[in-house]
């Protein structure tokens, strides 16, 4: 076996998840506003983990009450990231922007490793324990120097704050709602230990969720039409990545623990960061205290990685 294919998928799919923030970040501000990224993105999980299960999957283990425990388990937690935490995360970076998007949920290892802890019975290790100093610094740094930064002399200024504030809300209901999915995931695969299959029910629940609250909210029948309408390249982009870091963050829950893909998500930041700035210029360049609290988190994903237990 590979090394550490646990953390490279990990990291594969810190990548995927940070890509598609900015990308989702650039498709609404040139549409002026939310698209249906949601939806397509959990459309193209169910395609993209399904299709590689018929391929490379194993067969499906006997059909007895573990199989089906496997498989409400999953539900659950398709439910929590899926829809819950992919909703949050979308409207997220529409108001606060990918940047800050980011660094709040770089709390989801808090909530992954506490209900971890609980119900799977992982332990808080020596490395885990530095991982999340670092982590938290980092945050409190990039927080703490931020505030005041936005002022409020007039009607726009106004809203544009309180936007904003309302998507640090969002973003840190998403980070809840993924770090309660990924214990549920890690959970599920003691009754039914195939990724592949676990991110195509996860996906599958979430659409049939979609589809169900079609018949009550004119919203949610729009979403539904706007599927079979031709999707923004940016938007398109931006839930492919979505889709196939959430598939990546399955295959890695299936070679380590909870705490250490939770953690290892924390780069996200950084390749947020650099990617909105830089690549794709949805956001500012980040300044020395962001760069300084990139490389702290950063550390703490190297400090985990390095002294594992």
């Amino acid at each position: 076996m590979i090394p550490f294919i646990g953390e490279i998928f990990a990291i594969l799919a810190a990548f995927c998840y940070a890509f598609g923030s900015v990308a989702a970040t650039k498709n609404a501000r040139e549409k002026g506003g939310r698209g249906n990224a949601v939806l397509l993105s959990i459309v193209l999980t169910a395609l993209f983990s399904g299709g590689l299960w018929l391929i490379m999957g194993p067969s499906l283990p006997p059909i007895d009450t573990g199989f089906w425990i496997g498989v409400a388990i999953f539900v659950v937690a398709g439910m929590l990231a899926t829809v819950l935490g992919r909703i949050f995360f979308f409207r997220s970076i529409e108001l606060a922007g990918a940047i800050e998007t980011g660094l709040i949920r770089r709390l989801i290892p808090v909530f992954a490793a506490v209900l971890a802890i609980l119900f799977l019975g992982e332990s808080l290790t020596i490395a885990s324990a530095l991982a999340f100093v670092l982590v938290f610094a980092a945050v409190a740094l990039v927080v703490l120097s931020n505030r005041g930064q936005i002022v409020a002399d007039d009607e726009d200024a106004r809203r544009a704050a309180g936007e904003r504030n309302t998507g640090r809300v969002l973003a840190l209901m998403s980070a809840a709602s993924y770090g309660g999915s990924y214990v549920a995931r890690k959970f599920a695969m003691r009754w039914l230990p195939d990724p592949l299959i676990g991110a195509f029910i996860g996906a599958v629940a979430a659409f049939v969720w979609f589809a169900v609250a079609a018949l009550f909210s004119a919203a949610y029948r729009r979403h539904l039409s706007e599927l079979f309408r031709r999707p923004t390249g940016w938007q398109l982009v931006a839930a492919a990545f979505v889709s196939l870091g959430q598939t990546a963050q399955f295959v890695a829950l299936s070679f380590t623990t909870v705490t250490a893909v939770a953690i290892i998500g924390t780069i996200e930041m950084f390749l947020a960061a650099w990617l909105a700035a830089w690549v794709l210029r949805t956001e500012d360049r980040p300044g020395p205290i962001f760069a300084l609290a990139s490389l702290m988190a950063m550390a703490g994903v190297i400090v985990l990685a390095l002294v594992r237990t």
